[in-house]
C-alpha cells in the first residue's frame, strides 16, 4: 500500500492533431486511464495520465504520428526523482571535500632554504636517507627528530628549523662559515673596524700607529702590540680607544607633487586549491582595479590572492619641508643602529629630481665613534 502511494503520480500532456479526440479512444482501448481532459483549441487537447503509463502513452502517440509535449508533473514519485538528482550532487561534493581532506594529511612538497655553501639537493638526499620524502603522512613526521638527524649527518649545518606548513615540509638551514682571514693585520693588534678620519687616540697598552688627521681603512692597524721607546720595546697585549669621524649615507624617495597611489579600502580576491601543481578555483576575482597591490597567501592546498585597489590622490608638499622631514627620519633611523657611545655631529643633504613629482633625498652623516677592534 505504501509503495503504491509512492509510485502514484500524474503527468500532464498536450497532443496536437487534426482530430485530437481520436488519441483518447486509442488510450482507452489500451487500458490507459485519462482525466482532466481539456480541449485547448480545434487541434490541441490536454489531459492527465498516471506516471506509470507514460512510456506506453508516448509509444501510442508516436505510433499515431502525432505531436506531444509534457506540460507538468506531480506526485510523490516526481519529488523523489528530483531529490535523487540533487542528492547525487551533494554526495559528489562530499566525496570531493573528503578526498581533499585526506590529501591534506600528507606532505606533497619539501621546501629547503640554505645559504651559499650547502645545496638543497644535498639536503634532499640526506632527507631521503632518513626516510623523509613527498607522499609521507604528517602523523609519521617528527620535526625535532629530523632536525637532530640532519645535524648528525651534515657537519656544515650550524642550525636548522623544520616545520610543517600546510602540505609542505619547510626547512630553514643556517650554515657554518669560517671567518675570513685578515691579511693586513698583525697578531694581537688593534685594528679599524670601519673607514674613518682619526680624531683622538687613547692607549692603555701598546703604541699608537696613527695620529689625529690620518685616514684609515677597515683592517688598518691602530695600536701596535709593542710598548716603549725605540730599542727598548717589549711585547704587550694592545688595548685602547680610537675616536674617528665615520661616514654613513642614507636616502629616501619622496613625492612632493602629482598623484600618489594609495589604497582605497576596496579589495577582491581569488580562492583556489593547489593540487599537484594545478590550480582549481573556488572563487575567481573580477579584478577591475586599474592599479592595485597583490598579496598572495599560500597555505598548502587552500590558497588566497587578495587585490587591494589603489587610486591616485593629488599631492602638493612644500619641497624644503619635505627635505627637512626626510633628513630627520633618516637621522632617527641611523641613530637606532649606532652604539650608545656614537654621536652624529654633522649631516649634508643633496636632492635629486627623479621625475613624476618625486625627489630623492640623499644624506651623508658624520658620526664620531670608537672604531678600535681588538684582534687576539
Amino acid at each position: 500500500m505504501f509503495f503504491n502511494r509512492i509510485k502514484s503520480g500524474q503527468i500532464t500532456i498536450e497532443v496536437s492533431a487534426l482530430m485530437p479526440e481520436k488519441i483518447l479512444n486509442v488510450l482507452w482501448n489500451n487500458g490507459i486511464y485519462t482525466c482532466k481532459v481539456v480541449k485547448i483549441n480545434l487541434t490541441t487537447i490536454r489531459f492527465n495520465i498516471a506516471f506509470e503509463d507514460y512510456n506506453e502513452t508516448e509509444m501510442l502517440i508516436k505510433k499515431q504520428k502525432l505531436k506531444m509535449k509534457v506540460i507538468g508533473k506531480s506526485g510523490m514519485i516526481v519529488l523523489l526523482l528530483n531529490l535523487k538528482r540533487r542528492m547525487s550532487l551533494v554526495i559528489g561534493a562530499g566525496v570531493f571535500f573528503l578526498v581533499i581532506y585526506c590529501l591534506s594529511n600528507y606532505i606533497w612538497a619539501i621546501d629547503i632554504q640554505t645559504k651559499n655553501n650547502l645545496s638543497p639537493f644535498e639536503v634532499r638526499q640526506q632527507l631521503t636517507a632518513v626516510g623523509i620524502k613527498p607522499g609521507l603522512k604528517k602523523s609519521q613526521i617528527n620535526v625535532y627528530d629530523i632536525e637532530r638527524k640532519l645535524e648528525d649527518l651534515n657537519d656544515q649545518i650550524m642550525w636548522i628549523r623544520v616545520r610543517i606548513q600546510g602540505s609542505t615540509l619547510k626547512l630553514v638551514i643556517e650554515e657554518k662559515v669560517n671567518p675570513p682571514s685578515t691579511e693586513k693585520t698583525l697578531p694581537n693588534s688593534v685594528v679599524a673596524k670601519m673607514d674613518g678620519e682619526i680624531k683622538r687616540v687613547y692607549t692603555t697598552s701598546g703604541n699608537a700607529a696613527v695620529v689625529p688627521g690620518d685616514i684609515v681603512k677597515t683592517g688598518d692597524v691602530l695600536i701596535l702590540p709593542v710598548q716603549g721607546r725605540e730599542g727598548f720595546e717589549k711585547e704587550v697585549k694592545p688595548s685602547g680607544t680610537v675616536i674617528a669621524n665615520t661616514f654613513y649615507e642614507k636616502f629616501m624617495e619622496i613625492q612632493i607633487s602629482g598623484d600618489k597611489l594609495e589604497r582605497t579600502g576596496k579589495k577582491d580576491g581569488d580562492i583556489y586549491l593547489n593540487i599537484f601543481g594545478k590550480k582549481i578555483y573556488l572563487k575567481k576575482a573580477i579584478n577591475r582595479f586599474e592599479s592595485y597591490d597583490k598579496i598572495e597567501e599560500k597555505n598548502g592546498i587552500f590558497n588566497k590572492v587578495i587585490y587591494f585597489e589603489k587610486k591616485g590622490k593629488p599631492v602638493n608638499v612644500d619641497k624644503e619641508s619635505a627635505i627637512k622631514e626626510a633628513s630627520d627620519k633618516l637621522k632617527e633611523s641611523l641613530g637606532k643602529t649606532l652604539s650608545n657611545n656614537a654621536k652624529i655631529i654633522d649631516n649634508k643633504a643633496t636632492v635629486e629630481d627623479i621625475g613624476e613629482g618625486k625627489i630623492l633625498v640623499r644624506v651623508i652623516f658624520t658620526v664620531e665613534q670608537d672604531i678600535a677592534n681588538n684582534i687576539s
